[in-house]
């Protein structure tokens, strides 16, 4: 009996539309990235929790209810949410005036979606509870030759190698010789390569911060500091749904670099082929035209 029923969908990664085949039907696995919690959200951001609410939705009428597990996550540990938090609070203590931030913004979002009549999803992950993984997915791609130590002028960095990846840009279609320094890739002297991303970053005494335990060069090194943007996801995406998994969603600003960054660092990991079989993108509101 054919697993299909009848669902296409436009692949990113393929840049086609296919035929929705999951891995396992009796358990449909769809990652989408969530929110930052460091504003309120606007109209815009809405647009990927409606989208992805509907296919939710579409996914348990196809294959039941009890067998699809959607995981949208919480980034609750951000540069922006830092800066946030020394501008509305600047009296606190920076941790105590971060969690004031994200719990009200949290919160905020969580009505906001509600009141769009979205479903919750099956898991809300949060990256602060997530970093021990974290700290175990970045010693795996410094075993295996894909990341490295430097340091840089705001401290010690882990960062991902993008040449140790033949096929990197796979998802965006950017081929690395091609990549121009500027659009959010930072060119910094510690760095190989230009589009070397942070996978760690050593956090100063008053930013939240964690001990990563750490193999490197021959031997072990401690930086006490918070994680690289993309690596969060990679985690919380296997955690929940497996190394491989079918859809992995978000808006079309994602694909680059934090999508494209997300498989790098989850295939190199695993080893595997893929990271998710199916990227579905969300254009923009467009408003005023």
């Amino acid at each position: 009996m054919s697993d299909f029923k009848g669902l296409r969908i436009y692949n990113t990664l393929t840049r086609t539309k296919e035929d929705f085949v999951p891995a396992d039907p009796s358990n449909v696995r769809m990652y989408v990235c969530g929110p930052t919690v460091y504003d309120f959200a606007h109209i815009g951001n809405g647009r990927p929790a409606i989208v992805f609410d509907v296919l939710f939705r579409l996914l348990r009428h196809l294959y039941g209810t009890e067998h699809v597990t959607y995981v949208r996550n919480i980034t609750d540990v951000d540069d922006k949410i830092n800066a946030r938090a020394l501008r509305d609070y600047p009296g606190l203590p920076l941790n105590e005036a971060i969690a004031r931030v994200t719990e009200k913004t949290e919160k905020q979002y969580h009505e906001d979606v509600k009141a769009l009549g979205c479903l919750p999803p099956t898991f809300e992950p949060h990256a602060t509870q997530h970093i021990g993984g974290m700290i175990a997915m970045i010693q795996q791609l410094l075993d295996k030759g894909h990341a490295y130590v430097a340091a840089g002028a705001e401290g010690r960095e882990v960062l991902f190698a993008v040449d140790a990846m033949p096929d990197y840009g796979q998802l965006s279609k950017r081929k690395l010789d091609e990549q121009q320094a500027g659009a959010r890739i930072e060119v910094k002297d510690h760095k190989r390569n230009p589009a070397d991303f942070v996978l760690w970053k050593e956090s100063e005494a008053h930013q939240p911060g964690w001990d990563a335990h750490l193999h490197a060069d021959g031997g072990h090194v401690t930086i006490h500091g918070r994680p690289g943007w993309h690596i969060e996801c990679s985690v919380m995406s296997s955690h929940h749904l497996g190394e491989t998994f079918d859809i992995h969603g978000g808006g079309l600003d994602l694909i680059f670099p934090h999508h494209e960054n997300e498989v790098a660092q989850s295939r190199c990991a695993h080893g595997t082929d893929v990271m998710a079989r199916y990227w579905m993108h969300n254009g923009f509101l467009q408003v005023e035209g």
